[in-house]
């Protein structure tokens, strides 16, 4: 495609501009302008450019610091979802970035194709778990399996970039910042199946998910003495359809019955804090059993579904730094502060992505809090406290997730800012994707 249309052409939609749960709220409906392919894209960033006005691009709005945000002109990423090649011979897909990770999912499964990894999530929109270096367990992020795209930089020309070019480990996980992504090409792998085991064993322990399990992970249980350990482990085909873990009989096992009667746990939790270790206890009884699944990786790893609206921050920690802020964080804990269970610890192997969270093996350590009713003061306290914390331990923060580091500290702790502003500066010469929220996180 090389021609563009007149702005007037590029169809609009409306959508109201709060994320997915609810805790950053922009108030009202906006109209956005909802591109069908890449001359659309183009025609907006060129009319972005031609009136000095600011753009973002829109998908799910699953990011709660809200970046995807901009006052001037949104972009939505809803209408580009097609799949232009899937190709199991050389075990690669190319397809636009609204595409959902679920849609995405189900189609490579087709063909005998799998991520090799992505986040549990399958709600997300690809291009989102892309830019913001979103994971599962074990391997490195997903944005580490793009291989190329076609990038609508800040004057409105189209760049491909792919092969040894360097400038795909700064567009890998870029936030947005360096243009609009039209179409990806990700390398695959052939289907595999695990088996999640889950098994009590006492936080003290919490080094066995590094070596135990190909993609394992951990729930941490703050305020107690335990945590569910879930080994996971890459298996050939078991023939059979995942099964759920532990014994709760199917009724007291569904995302409706937990919301229903959990919801006033975490309420009451959020007016009192110090009920978070009953709290914990309690949720660690009903909702996470022992047990085993087994059956296709994005049935069982890829298929979150949250019992509520939650909100929190993520931070990677490289492995022989994280038991000193593993103690820190109990040692925080004995001095008033309450974390919600569980508290999700992961490990990641480093990637090349140059705003990447991880370049060298690290164990990810994510805190969530319930958004309801007078959530958002604690959810803010929480964060604000854990992350003072880890800048101790040079704990990278995961950009699509709360943050309230300054610039300076947050530029600190990933020594390729100077080398990605600058590449910026370039595919945007006249700043068409850095927005007021861009400068308040990262400067001027």
């Amino acid at each position: 495609m090389t021609g563009t249309k007149s702005i007037e052409e590029v169809p609009k939609e409306r959508l109201r501009p709060v994320d997915w749960s609810g805790f950053t709220d922009f108030g009202g409906e906006v109209e956005v302008f909802a591109p069908r392919n890449e001359s659309d894209i183009r025609s907006v960033v060129r009319y972005c450019r031609s009136q000095n006005k600011k753009l973002r691009v829109v998908g799910l709005r699953t990011s709660w610091n809200a970046l995807w945000y901009s006052p001037d002109v949104m972009m939505s990423a809803n209408h580009l979802t097609a799949i232009k090649e899937i190709d199991p011979r050389n075990h690669t897909v190319t397809c636009e970035p609204g595409i959902t990770l679920e849609e995405l999912h189900k189609a490579l499964w087709e063909k005998g194709l799998a991520l090799p990894t992505a986040p549990a999530p399958g709600w997300v929109t690809l291009g989102g778990a892309l830019s913001t270096g979103s994971h599962g367990s074990g391997p490195p992020s997903i944005s580490s399996s793009m291989i190329g795209c076609r990038l609508v930089t800040g004057d409105g020309e189209v760049i491909e970039i792919g092969g040894n070019d360097e400038r795909l480990d700064a567009v890998r996980l870029s936030l947005g910042m360096l243009g609009v992504m039209s179409m990806v090409t990700l390398r695959v792998v052939d289907t595999f199946y695990v088996k999640l085991s889950q098994t009590r064993i006492p936080t003290s322990d919490w080094k066995r998910f590094l070596a135990e399990g190909e993609m394992s992970y951990l729930l941490w249980f703050a305020h107690t003495d335990s945590s569910l350990m879930a080994r996971v482990d890459i298996i050939p085909n078991p023939a059979r359809k995942p099964v759920p873990c532990g014994p709760p009989p199917p009724e007291t096992n569904s995302v409706e019955f937990i919301a229903k009667y959990i919801r006033g746990v975490n309420e009451v939790a959020n007016i009192h804090p110090w009920t978070f270790p009953a709290r914990s206890r309690y949720i660690k009884d009903v909702l996470f059993p022992e047990g085993e699944v087994t059956g296709p990786v994005h049935e069982v790893l890829m298929s979150f579904q949250a019992i509520g609206p939650i909100a929190g921050a993520e931070w990677a920690v490289p492995v022989p730094r994280f038991a000193a802020a593993m103690a820190d964080l109990e040692k925080e804990m004995a001095n008033g502060l309450y974390l919600p269970a569980p508290v999700w610890l992961k490990k990641v192997k480093s990637d090349t992505a140059w705003l990447s969270a991880a370049d060298e093996d690290c164990v990810q350590c994510g805190i969530y809090h319930n958004v309801n009713p007078g959530t958002p003061w604690h959810v803010r306290d929480m964060v604000s406290r854990v992350e003072r914390l880890m800048l101790r331990h040079r704990g990278r923060p995961h950009l699509g997730k709360l943050i309230y580091f300054s610039p300076a500290e947050l530029k600190s702790l990933f020594p390729n800012w100077p080398k990605f502003d600058s590449l910026r500066r370039k595919l945007d010469p006249a700043g068409v994707f850095w927005t007021d929220r861009m400068e308040e996180r990262f400067g001027s």
